[in-house]
């Protein structure tokens, strides 16, 4: 998973939704209150995002930090 799925996946739990809402594909997103569990999936995600992003910037050319984000 890439720092920008992660992020999403972690908005997603935030959002308490099953799916995420995509009007072009005929998806639409059902709500649901995210649990004590969500939020520390969320949290986690995000902060693996946040990882993702301070490696790219810090190590930009990293053969190993490319291989772990992807």
């Amino acid at each position: 998973m890439t720092g920008p799925e992660h992020y999403r996946e972690g908005e997603r739990l935030l959002a308490g939704t099953d799916v995420l809402a995509d009007p072009e594909q005929g998806i639409e997103a059902h709500h649901v209150r995210p649990g004590r569990m969500d939020l520390l999936e969320a949290q986690t995600h995000f902060l693996a995002a946040l990882v993702a992003l301070h490696a790219a910037e810090k190590q930009p050319d990293s053969i190993k930090w490319q291989e772990a984000t992807q």
